[in-house]
């Protein structure tokens, strides 16, 4: 039997299998992305203690065999963020960036640096939820993965791009096109641009805090990389629109019939 390890981690998805069990997807220090089985978790208060709930940070007990599935033995919370959980669009934008590790980081490939920056990204949706700090974790994360989008220079001629300047995104090739090269469909203002290569860096978070103009063209710009190079859509982004657009709804003064 394998030996088992413990490392701090966080639950990217937990499916229930069979009558007892479930499997568990968790970002780990130690070994990056990992599924594991834990036998009896939906049974087992001890041994888990809510530890299998989305927006914490825990303590994994693992144990990695020779094939893809590993097993999980025990788990308990290190850090839980309640403010994520007391407000149902900070739990979208939440949801939304979890889902993102989820489908961009490979199999068991360790960076040291995810770790921190989901927990930085769970203590900024605390306090507050955005587009531009969807936007901000997820150039950081894919910047990380070594997924991030060329905004400096031609991703066609290797031209590179006037600093402050506006330049045209093509989602498709992951890269900002100058006009000799043919240009591209999305337009990025200098101002912008600037922003979002920031974003890629380890000052994310203070990009995050603030307010992009246009903030609708980084969003669409993501959404349209991101579906591009994983191949389809992430729901995320629909989700934390449907909840802004409910929460609007519900705010607007009601006239009397």
């Amino acid at each position: 039997m394998a030996r088992t390890e413990h490392t701090p981690a966080v639950v990217l998805r937990s499916i229930a299998y069979g009558e007892a069990d479930r499997i568990v997807t968790l970002l780990t220090e130690s070994r990056g992305k990992v599924a594991l089985m834990a036998r009896g978790a939906r049974k087992s208060a001890r041994r888990f203690a809510g530890a299998l709930e989305p927006y914490a940070i825990v303590e994994a007990e693992i144990a990695m065999g020779s094939g893809d599935l590993g097993r999980l033995a025990q788990a308990r919370v290190l850090r839980a963020f309640p403010g994520v959980l007391a407000d149902l669009e900070r739990m979208s934008v939440a949801a939304a960036g979890l889902e993102l590790v989820r489908e961009a980081v490979p199999d068991r490939e360790p960076e040291g640096r995810l770790l921190p920056t989901i927990e930085r990204f769970f203590e900024l949706v605390a306090q507050a939820a955005s587009d531009e700090l969807r936007v901000a974790f997820a150039l950081r994360v894919l910047a990380l993965v070594g997924l991030g989008p060329n905004l400096e220079g031609c991703g066609r001629c290797g031209r590179r791009a006037p600093e402050g300047k506006a330049a045209l995104f093509d989602p498709a090739l992951g890269a900002i096109v100058c006009r000799a090269c043919g240009g591209a469909p999305i337009k990025l203002p200098g101002t912008l641009r600037a922003h979002l290569q920031r974003c890629a860096t380890r000052a994310w978070d203070e990009e995050a805090s603030g307010s992009w103009d246009p903030e609708r063209t980084a969003r669409g710009a993501l959404d349209e990389l991101l579906a591009r190079h994983l191949s389809h859509r992430l729901r995320g982004a629909e989700l934390v629109a449907q909840v802004r657009e409910v929460r609007q709804a519900y705010a607007r003064p009601r006239t009397e019939e």
